[in-house]
């Protein structure tokens, strides 16, 4: 059994917990949170039975794990410490806010021998297995993907309040919040990145909300990625080749996916499979099957994954 404790309050740890619950051997044991009234509500909220901290060390003793779902800002130097500690840390995205602390983090586990892995859920769908060995099959040559949601704090952007994720700090607009997820996906289907073209628009405190973005992979294929906090985009991601185009809504949970033939002319659907409402629940089974046989190969393959996107996304902000 693995104790796990969490660090936010927030949505997605809500849809964690639900998650866990769902996996045999995970224990929820602890909850930190800034404010204790906070973590008192969040845990009648969720129904938690769990030892309530205001204070990192305070946990160290009751968990095996930490799950870490704070502002992206803190990621990094909260990962560490509890590596450190010799505790395993399921992050979510971004891993870091540059690629070499995103090494650093991998270097850190490495040392004290536990695992480290960031919670980007499309690739661990199986979903996504249908999706890339049908990539594989029909050489593609471009693709479009489209990440554009209208973000809840858009009423404080309005009057130029800008916090969470449009501080400049703590979040970094959509730049790491959102283009991460079609850059990290396009990265895992086509490969590492050789040269990138990008524009935004900025807020008035410098942090982007919308991002256009043309990147060439080393085998030559080109990506085109449109992302945007301040808009709801409802146009499909594709995947081009000669004779098929791949199409899915939703980037983060891949639906719909579907191949057109022109041969043919006809869309065949992908996957029928209805699956788990809640996604986390694929990527955090991988989590718990890499520390049960501490498979540390698997580890640094995901982390390379990460770190390439991490790198191209400080290539975009250089190059905006």
């Amino acid at each position: 059994m693995l104790r796990f404790g969490i660090i936010g309050t927030g949505n997605i740890a809500t849809e964690f917990i639900d998650a866990a619950r769902q996996i045999k051997d995970i224990e929820l044991s602890c909850l930190y949170s800034r404010s204790m009234e906070k973590a008192k509500i969040f845990s009648l909220k969720n129904n938690l039975q769990v030892r309530m901290t205001t204070t990192f060390e305070d946990m160290l003793d009751h968990i095996d794990a930490i799950y870490i779902a704070s502002p992206n800002g803190l990621h990094y130097q909260q990962a560490k410490y509890f590596l450190q500690q010799q505790k395993h840390v399921f992050l979510e995205k971004p891993l870091a806010f540059s690629a070499h602390e995103a090494r650093d983090l991998e270097q850190v586990a490495l040392v004290n021998n536990v695992i480290l892995m960031e919670a980007f859920k499309p690739i661990h769908l199986p979903e996504y297995e249908v999706l890339s060995e049908n990539v594989n099959k029909i050489k593609p040559f471009i693709a479009s993907f489209h990440w554009n949601k209208y973000s809840s704090r858009m009423k404080e952007v309005l009057i130029d309040e800008y916090h969470s994720v449009f501080d400049e700090n703590l979040g970094k607009g959509s730049l790491y919040d959102a283009l991460i997820y079609p850059m990290e996906l396009a990265i895992a289907l086509f490969g590492k990145v050789k040269e990138v073209k990008a524009m935004s628009h900025k807020l008035k405190n410098n942090v982007d909300i919308n991002n256009v973005v043309v990147m060439r992979h080393e085998n030559d294929i080109i990506t085109n990625i449109v992302c945007s906090k301040a808009a709801t985009g409802i146009s499909k991601s594709e995947i081009l080749s000669y004779d098929y185009t791949i199409t899915f809504d939703h980037l983060t949970m891949l639906s719909n996916l579907a191949i057109y033939d022109r041969f043919q002319d006809q869309t065949t659907q992908l996957f029928t499979e209805e699956g788990n409402k809640n996604k986390i629940v694929y990527e955090l089974k991988k989590f718990i099957n890499i520390i049960k046989v501490n498979n540390i190969n698997e580890m640094r393959r995901l982390l390379d994954l990460t770190i390439e996107a991490i790198r191209v996304l400080e290539l975009v902000n250089i190059n905006e």
